[in-house]
């Protein structure tokens, strides 16, 4: 396959687009500040890319990556990060298919996790793939995706068929390995067929980027917003909006703070208060009805000894749900 004729940064920009988040999240950690600060520009500005040029550019990193790189390689600063941050060549260690996936990971039979190829489709492509399926068939599909991954199309499905498929995962048996290798080879060949067809659309680099940066470690999405700071200010605004935080929520008007409490699980709220400051927290209670702040306030004072993971892990629950809200336009801040 020849090289790709784009520029040496464009091209290392489509490679970590087309991986995985966490994949990409792991390069990154591995990069310096000005090389972070130039990809992540670099990719803000990308283009919708065909799957041929994705499929291009991994083949092209591969070969070199297999030959040792070189001064001309514009891959040289990434050359070994791919495989050693997914801990192996299970991810990125074989030639890529058409689809932009590599072999490995789309080739029934070759992986040890059935369906693995699934786990780097986009949801809402996913969710074109297995929405006409049986709920049966749903159920089994979303027993083998990551749990992010299959919250977001058990998410968009209709409730009836939510429900449905609720059940038949809850009570679902292992799989007879044959029916698993028929399903994948079915749905790898409608993902092909689809992407040949250009039926799906692909998000652009800024949407991208979102996704990387949401699962970074805070460390890591701090230094990438940083090294863009200066050369491009007005992006840093827009990703820092869309990435706000759990403390956040004293920065929103009286409105979004209402609707975010309406969709936030109460053991969820009293855990988070409790390694809230106080005057959210106060905010917070000030939004309540009496009794339902007087219980919360006495449920929070009354809890023991808990650990800050368990804290930050509801303060997180609390911070997705606005971060969905946020995407939506349906927030505002103060």
């Amino acid at each position: 396959m020849p090289p790709v004729n784009l520029p040496p940064k464009q091209k290392t920009a489509i490679l970590l687009v087309s991986l995985p988040p966490e994949v990409s999240q792991g390069i990154f950690k591995e990069l310096g500040p000005e090389e972070v600060q130039a990809i992540t520009t670099e990719i803000a500005k990308l283009p919708q890319i065909s799957p041929e040029t994705r499929a291009q550019v991994i083949q092209e990193f591969l070969e070199q990556d297999a030959g040792g790189g070189g001064a001309s390689n514009p891959f040289s600063g990434l050359i070994g990060l791919g495989t050693r941050s997914i801990g192996g060549t299970s991810g990125i260690g074989a030639p890529p298919s058409s689809s932009g996936f590599t072999n490995t990971a789309a080739m029934p039979g070759t992986s040890s996790r059935p369906l693995d190829f699934l786990r780097r489709v986009d949801p809402r492509q996913l969710l074109q793939l297995i929405r006409k399926e049986h709920p049966q068939t749903i159920a089994v599909v979303l027993n083998y995706l990551q749990p992010n991954q299959a919250s977001a199309v058990l998410g968009d499905l209709t409730p009836q068929v939510q429900t449905e498929v609720a059940r038949r995962l809850a009570e679902l048996h292992p799989v007879e390995p044959e029916i698993l290798n028929e399903l994948e080879k079915i749905l790898e060949s409608r993902l092909h067929q689809a992407l040949e067809e250009g039926s799906y659309t692909h998000s652009d680099g800024r949407e991208t980027l979102l996704k990387i940066l949401d699962t970074a470690d805070k460390t890591t999405e701090e230094r990438v917003l940083t090294g863009l700071t200066h050369k491009s200010p007005r992006l840093v605004s827009d990703l820092k909006t869309k990435l706000c935080d759990f403390e956040d929520l004293n920065s929103i008007d009286d409105a979004s703070l209402q609707q975010v409490l309406r969709l936030t699980d109460f053991r969820d709220l009293v855990l988070a208060l409790k390694g809230a400051d106080r005057e959210l927290s106060e905010r917070v209670y000030r939004f309540l009805s009496p009794d339902v702040a007087r219980a919360l306030r006495d449920d929070v004072e009354s809890l023991g000894q808990i650990s800050w993971d368990e804290i930050k892990q509801a303060q997180q629950q609390i911070r997705n749900i606005l971060r969905g809200l946020v995407t939506l336009g349906k927030i505002k801040f103060r």
